[in-house]
This record gives structure tokens, C-alpha cells and sequence, in this order.
């Protein structure tokens, strides 16, 4: 630990390394270096296959697995679904009325509330634990290997955020297919859902309990101020009239979900988790093999946040340079792919829309011609 500590205050990169402004090419090389030194180290004097079973044997003595956190979470999860259920009926069913929300509002109403209120309190959790333990885990990468050891206990605290968190993204898996509206990025968001879950179960296995926690810091608060953006926009027509403080609030809290996306999901989430997962990780405990699996899922995590930026640009666009309407792309993109399946099908086989109104007056009026030819003759 003392060689560790020593090499973080020596080192010239540490300097550059900014507790909470990390520069990403710094990161990104280490990362790349360590790729190199550990293929380097294993695989020309054992080959693929004696590394893959080392690392076998490695997971199978350094994981630490008990049924008691399954259990817990599944049983939590369906207190999740019925707790919504109840709450939809009580009270989120009901708010749409009181206020003359059109339909579609009232459809998507709930389900914004619910996740916003949910991801409200398990940010407020981890804010908790990240920011005001011991030690602060956001800026003190050292600290998240600091007394780790296969089997490390987990805090009481820390134990039950993982249990509600696996429970909640049980219950969104459930709810994804038979309680919300199916959007266009249905398949990414339960890939996300069970990727989810497996990083925080592995996490768990192999005590990266401290990675886990900070993934749910830095994903957590991006989807606060996306389900309250919705839920803001849900009420701006009330009773068939606009109302712009809805509206303008909404703006306000999707412009800070944009920003906090690039900051939290794809800045800090690849320079404070994958750097320590990856880097750090491999500095503190040289040869464990376990950091490749465990840093892939990550990665494979940040890409989704990529993919879904694409989401967030396509919308800017249409809000600054076509001046439309704040409103979810992935899910009125298929109601556009559908008005223009409807406008091809009213094209002339010449490529232009046809009136169907025109060609029915020109049958009717040629009709009425060849009877008066008929009658004269």
C-alpha cells in the first residue's frame, strides 16, 4: 500500500491527474499501457488458454457469493411492482385528472413520476456513502483499493443500497415488457437492465463493491433530471391550453440532464471508474486477472451512455435549429416512420403524393361525360 501511495505522489502524471477534473488522454494512455504490460506479462509465457484458466481459477478462489442477497432482491423486487401498482391507482392515475392533462400525458405521467422519485432517493444514497464516509471515494482513487482483500465485508449501508438497487432494475426488466410504453431503444434499455445487474452481482462477488457504488453515483443523477424533465413537459397543455412555466422548466432541467451526461456519464464515469477499475486496480494488486472481465462489462456500459447521447444530440437539434417542441425522440420516432410509410403509400407510382380526392373528382367527371356521350347519341 505504501509503494502505491508512494507512487501516486512521485509520479509527474498524478500531478496532471486532477482529483476531479482528470485529464482524459492521461487516463486513456495509462489504460492503454497497462492493456499492453499485461498481455505482455501472461500471455507469451503461459499462451491464451493457461491465462484463461488461471483467471478461472482466480474467480473461483477470490469470489465471495451468498443466496441471502438474491433472495432479498427478488423479494424486494416484487415489493417494488406491487408499491407501484398501489401508487398508480391512489395517486398517479389520478394527478393527470386534476389538472386536464391530455392523453398522452396521462399515459406516461406515472411511470416518469415513479422512476424520479425512485432514482431521487438512491442518488441521495450514494451521495451519502461516496461523498461523506471515511474517505471521499469521487476524488481519492487510492482509497478504493485501501484494505481490499477477497471476501471484504460490505458496510450494512452499502449492502442494502445493493440489494434495493438489483431489486429496482428486477422490477424495471418486469416493467419494461408489461407496464411501459415500448419504446424504439427497447432492446439497448434491457441489455442495460441486465448489464446492470451483472456488474453490481459481480461487483458484489468479487468485492469491487466501491466501483459498483460510484457507477450508481454517476448514473443515478442523469436520470433524475430526464424523468423530471418528462414529467414537467406532461404538463404543459392543461384543460387544451399551453402553459409555459411547465414548459420552460422542462427546458431548464433538460438542458442540465444534457450537461450532466457528458460530465457524469462519459467523463467522469471513464476517468473515475474504468481509470480506477482498469488502472489503478492493476498498480495495487499486479497479475489479478479478475480487473478484464469486470472492466469489458464497464466498458460496455459507457458505450451504451455513447449510443444514448446520440438520442440527446438528435434532440437539441430539433429544439435549437428547427425551434420543435421538447419531447422524447425514442419515442415519437416511430410515429414519424409511420406518417411516412402513409405519405408513400399516397405517392403516384412517379414518385409524387397523389391527391386521392382529385383522382376520385377526375373518375367521377370522365363517368359523367361518357353517359352524356351516350344520351346525344
Amino acid at each position: 500500500m505504501e509503494q502505491l501511495q508512494s507512487w501516486f505522489q512521485d509520479t509527474p502524471d498524478y500531478v496532471e491527474y486532477s482529483p476531479i477534473f482528470p485529464n482524459p488522454v492521461i487516463c486513456m494512455r495509462d489504460m492503454i499501457k497497462i492493456v499492453f504490460i499485461e498481455s505482455h506479462r501472461h500471455l507469451p509465457v503461459s499462451g491464451m488458454r493457461v491465462w484463461l484458466q488461471e483467471t478461472a481459477d482466480w474467480m473461483r478462489l477470490s469470489t465471495f457469493f451468498d443466496w441471502g442477497i438474491i433472495l432479498y432482491s427478488l423479494i424486494l423486487a416484487v415489493c417494488l411492482t406491487l408499491l407501484r401498482i398501489v401508487l398508480n391507482r391512489l395517486l398517479f392515475f389520478k394527478v393527470p385528472g386534476w389538472y386536464k392533462l391530455n392523453r398522452e400525458a396521462t399515459e406516461k405521467f406515472p411511470e416518469s413520476i415513479w422512476k424520479c422519485s425512485i432514482y431521487i432517493f438512491t442518488w441521495s444514497w450514494a451521495i451519502y456513502l461516496v461523498l461523506f464516509g471515511e474517505t471521499n471515494l469521487f476524488t481519492d482513487l487510492v482509497a478504493h483499493w485501501n484494505n481490499w482483500y477477497p471476501g471484504n465485508p460490505l458496510s450494512t449501508s452499502l449492502y442494502c443500497l445493493y440489494v434495493f438497487q438489483i431489486a429496482f432494475y428486477l422490477h424495471c426488466a418486469y416493467a419494461s415488457v408489461y407496464i411501459e410504453t415500448i419504446r424504439k431503444d427497447f432492446f439497448v434499455l434491457m441489455l442495460h437492465h441486465v448489464l446492470t445487474i451483472g456488474l453490481l452481482l459481480l461487483s458484489y462477488c468479487i468485492r469491487f463493491h466501491i466501483i459498483g457504488l460510484l457507477v450508481l453515483f454517476l448514473q443515478d443523477v442523469g436520470d433524475i433530471f430526464l424523468e423530471l424533465s418528462k414529467t414537467l413537459n406532461y404538463f404543459k397543455i392543461q384543460d387544451g391550453k399551453e402553459k409555459w412555466i411547465p414548459e420552460m422548466c422542462a427546458n431548464i432541467s433538460f438542458a442540465i440532464f444534457t450537461i450532466q451526461h457528458v460530465l457524469f456519464r462519459l467523463y467522469w464515469f471513464l476517468t473515475k471508474v474504468i481509470y480506477s477499475a482498469m488502472y489503478v486496480s492493476v498498480v495495487f494488486y499486479p497479475g489479478a486477472p479478475f480487473w478484464l472481465l469486470f472492466t469489458a462489462l464497464l466498458w460496455a456500459l459507457w458505450g451504451m451512455q455513447v449510443y444514448w447521447f446520440k438520442f440527446i444530440v438528435r434532440l437539441l437539434v430539433k429544439i435549437l435549429i428547427y425551434k420543435e417542441k421538447l419531447e422524447d425522440t425514442r419515442e415519437f420516432e416511430e410515429e414519424e416512420e409511420q406518417k411516412s410509410k402513409k405519405e408513400e403509400q399516397t405517392r403516384k407510382p412517379d414518385g409524387k403524393k397523389g391527391d386521392v380526392r382529385k383522382e376520385d373528382g377526375r373518375k367521377t367527371g370522365r363517368e359523367g361525360r361518357k353517359k352524356e356521350e351516350k344520351k346525344k347519341r
